[in-house]
C-alpha cells in the first residue's frame, strides 16, 4: 500500500493573500469566486482577478481550488 501525497491547502481570500500562501510553500490554494461564494460581500475574487490567481500559482506550480457554495433561491 502506498502513502498517498500530502497536500498544504491555504485559504486565499485576495490575490495578496494568494501570493503570500504560496511565497511561504502552499501546494494548493483554495478562494471564493463572486456570486459563488457565501462571502461575496467580503475578499471573494472577481472573476478577472481570479485569472489574475490562477495565472500567479500556475506559474509557481500551486493548485487552485475553487469554492462554489451559494444557498439556491
Amino acid at each position: 500500500m502506498t502513502t498517498p501525497e500530502l497536500e498544504l491547502l491555504a485559504p486565499a481570500g485576495s490575490l495578496e493573500k494568494l501570493e503570500t500562501a504560496i511565497r511561504y510553500g502552499a501546494d494548493a490554494v483554495y478562494v471564493g469566486a463572486g456570486d459563488f461564494s457565501l462571502r461575496s460581500a467580503s475578499a471573494s475574487l472577481t472573476a478577472e482577478r481570479l485569472r489574475e490567481a490562477v495565472d500567479y500559482a500556475h506559474q509557481h506550480q500551486v493548485r487552485v481550488y475553487v469554492a462554489v457554495n451559494i444557498l439556491a433561491r
